[in-house]
């Protein structure tokens, strides 16, 4: 046994250890990582789960290509003295539209943790396969689903929603797999922006669609479009960066340098599930990000139907200017998160907080503005609508890094969690739209604007009070080397190759 270990240098200790490449030293965002593999994976999983979230959004808005359609063809028949045979009815009363509306909000709530165990059970590839899928038959058989009745369409519209609860925990575990621990930030930014270019897609798509081959071929061209992404899914993602053919041993190393085991293995670790439910920085996350869902839902589920009711665009105006705010809303959310995650000057719980209340600041002004002005003003509406629709783009910004500070390893249950209460937005939304504004009227909407205002103040005042940028006392266990300074890691170097030099 050698005994003085603290008087032998490194240099003599270098013939019992694995020599230690001088690119090591070099600060990672210092160095250029070879190969670009982790960020063609990034596109096309962020593609296919804004095409699965697309495939929720396209009844918003075909809803009244149909209506529109129908109305066309009976005023046709009439025209001519026909009778009128189709037993197509797609004016659907308001409680029908509400449920069609909620269908694909309920189905996440009950299969997210389902899906949850399924994705630690047999990875993302295999579980985001089958959810893709089934986003892809529910798709393309809407047109024929809705010839056997409303049942029928409700069923369709179910199944496109159920996919959408894996998509929380796919961001989470993806970016602690794939990327490398500086771009962690821009990664998880890239991802999760597939909320905001989803209704990019849809809107100006089904607006072209529904004028050129009828509300059908909106359906038929984004299952077309899931199916290619599927195929590229399935051709070039893997659970782990190692299995990857086309990951260079550079990248490799640059993806997988300064992650812990638990960090590597997300989706295996042990989740202290009632800690966390006992955490008010958790509880606080969880409820902004509800409230700030509600403000952004109410355009997302109801732009369309608000720009055409209310403010009395056309069909072919309302899908480009429902459309227009979600390009700006992507940028701002691609361009914060890094931002936020460099803003050391503010603090770490500041900058979060900032962040945060400048998204929901200009929502709560925005429902203000609303409620205030004239049915007449109806430019300064879309004003207020686009306003809503950016600020979302900030929305997840903080909170993703209040998450990603606090929960750590554990981000992944927290996202699912999250993504079940916000899922519950979708189902609570048609019941407050539907007993607040029945019939779509500027007074009856103004009033709907107030209940949001507040909802959006209240929940953005308990993030200020209770948010937390350390990391909680349930994620100790692991070592999370993101916080870790590089002298740290040296003095771990120092300490293991004493250990061996002990051993030997």
């Amino acid at each position: 046994m050698l005994k003085a270990s603290k008087s032998i240098s490194i240099e003599d200790l270098n013939q019992f250890s694995d020599p230690i490449d001088d690119e090591t030293h070099v600060p990672e965002k210092k160095r250029r990582i070879p190969g670009r593999m982790r960020w063609y994976v990034c596109a096309i999983v962020t593609g296919l789960m804004t095409l699965v979230q697309a495939n929720v959004h396209v009844y918003n808005f075909t809803v009244l290509c149909m209506q529109e359609e129908q109305a066309k063809m009976i005023n046709e028949s009439l025209s001519r003295n026909e009778t009128i045979t189709s037993s197509l009815n797609f004016n659907f009363t308001k409680f029908e539209q509400d449920l069609l509306f909620s269908a694909a909000y309920i189905a996440p709530l009950p299969s997210i943790i389902i899906l949850y165990f399924l994705t630690n059970r047999s990875g993302v590839k295999t579980t985001l396969m089958l959810c893709s899928v089934m986003s892809f038959l529910s798709t393309v058989l809407t047109p024929i689903a809705t010839y056997y009745g409303f049942w029928y369409f409700w069923a369709a519209r179910f199944f496109q929603g159920l996919p959408t609860a894996i998509l929380g925990i796919v961001v989470s575990v993806v970016t602690c797999h794939w990327s490398t621990l500086s771009e962690n930030g821009t990664y998880v930014s890239i991802l999760a922006a597939h909320y905001q270019i989803a209704p990019l897609l849809t809107m100006p798509l089904s607006a072209l669609m529904c004028s050129v081959g009828g509300w059908s071929s909106v359906y038929y061209t984004q299952g077309t479009i899931t199916a290619i992404l599927i195929i590229l899914f399935a051709i070039f993602y893997t659970d782990k960066p190692s299995d990857s053919k086309y990951v260079s041993r550079g990248e490799l190393k640059a993806i997988e340098d300064g992650k812990s085991l638990e960090e590597k293995h997300v989706e295996k670790s042990k989740t202290p599930f009632v800690a966390i439910h006992k955490d008010s920085a958790v509880w606080a996350i969880w409820i902004t990000s509800v409230g700030g869902t509600i403000g952004f839902s109410i355009f997302l589920q109801y732009g369309p139907t608000y720009l055409n009711k209310v403010l009395h665009y056309n069909l072919s105006t309302t899908g480009w200017t429902a459309a227009i705010p979600y390009i700006f809303s992507c940028i701002a959310r691609i361009v914060a998160q890094p931002l936020s995650a460099n803003c050391s000057f503010l603090g770490e719980r500041l900058a979060a907080i900032v962040s945060t209340s400048i998204s929901q600041g200009t929502m709560a002004i925005a429902f203000l503005v609303l409620m205030l002005i004239p049915q007449s003003w109806s430019s300064v509406g879309q004003l207020c609508y686009s306003l809503v629709i950016v600020a979302n783009g900030l929305n997840g910004v903080g909170i993703t890094r209040s998450a990603q500070l606090v929960c750590k390893q554990h981000m992944s249950f927290v996202y699912t969690a999250r993504a079940f209460y916000n899922g519950s937005v979708g189902l609570f939304l048609p019941l407050l739209v539907n007993w607040v504004a029945p019939n779509d009227t500027h007074s009856e909407w103004t009033r709907l604007f107030l209940i949001i205002f507040c909802i959006v103040f209240v929940t953005n005042l308990i993030f200020i009070i209770f948010s937390r940028a350390e990391a909680a006392p349930w994620t100790i266990g692991t070592a999370e080397v993101d916080d870790r300074s590089e002298h740290d890691i040296e003095d771990q170097k120092s300490i293991d190759t004493t250990t061996t030099v002990e051993k030997f």
